[in-house]
């Protein structure tokens, strides 16, 4: 079992950093990650959510984190987790949440020091049919999170 979580790992490592050369070109730079932010404050502030807010990109490399006023401590890791999800598996992290006990995704996020969080709340953000990033949100309930990101990639990508 180890060598196959090994194998899966080393796959998935290649895979995304192929992914991430790619991104570098239709990349999520710096000035996407704060407008995303931006908008996602926003919005949590409208609905008087207190969250953190994470940016990664293809890769699952933090570009952006906000920490929103009264969100708790833990917050910040659980965003930077999901995004990280999103990011690397190029989907919803609440596709990825019923899988999270299979002994591959558990070998998976051994093998990155615990940092994946399989729950609810981050997109991965798609150019070209690629996905190049994604944004993850944690301190609600996790359909708040992923609404409160929704609602920043839609302002943010006409």
């Amino acid at each position: 079992m180890k060598n196959a979580t090994a194998l899966c790992f080393a796959m998935l490592i290649s895979a995304a950093i192929g992914v991430g050369l790619q991104a570098q070109t239709l990349g999520v730079g710096l000035k996407d990650a704060l407008a995303l932010i931006d908008a996602a404050h926003k919005e949590a502030t409208a609905q008087n959510l207190r969250l953190s807010i994470a940016v990664v990109d293809a890769r699952g490399d933090l570009i952006a984190i906000a920490r929103l006023s009264g969100a708790g401590p833990a917050t910040a890791d659980t965003a930077i987790g999901k995004a990280m999800v999103a990011a690397l598996f190029g989907q919803p992290s609440a596709t990825l949440a019923p899988r999270a006990t299979s002994p591959v995704l558990q070998g998976l996020n051994e093998r990155t020091g615990g940092r994946f969080r399989f729950f609810q709340g981050a997109l991965p953000i798609v150019r070209n049919g690629r996905t190049v990033g994604a944004v993850g949100a944690s301190g609600a309930t996790a359909q708040q999170d992923e609404d409160i990101v929704r609602t920043a990639l839609a302002a943010v990508f006409k």
